[in-house]
């Protein structure tokens, strides 16, 4: 089932004077089924994905990519 894309979220703890380091590229999930999605949302450390430019695009899932392929055969037999 396709629900709005989403993908993990860790904020990095860091000191007043310390950078954050670049934020690990965690791939996107659209599939309410995804077993990754699931345990991700149920952690409370998500976001929406909602993509501005080209740099913030992110890979999607592959779980989802196949569970999305599975849905859609089952559906045109």
């Amino acid at each position: 089932m396709q629900i709005p894309p989403f993908f993990q979220h860790t904020q990095h703890v860091t000191g007043i004077k310390s950078k954050a380091p670049e934020p690990e590229r965690y791939p996107f999930h659209d599939n309410d089924e995804c077993p990754i999605g699931q345990e991700i949302k149920q952690s409370g450390d998500w976001k929406y994905y909602e993509p501005h430019s080209i740099a913030e695009t992110r890979a999607r899932c592959a779980v989802c990519i196949t569970l999305n392929h599975q849905a859609a055969s089952k559906r045109s037999s």
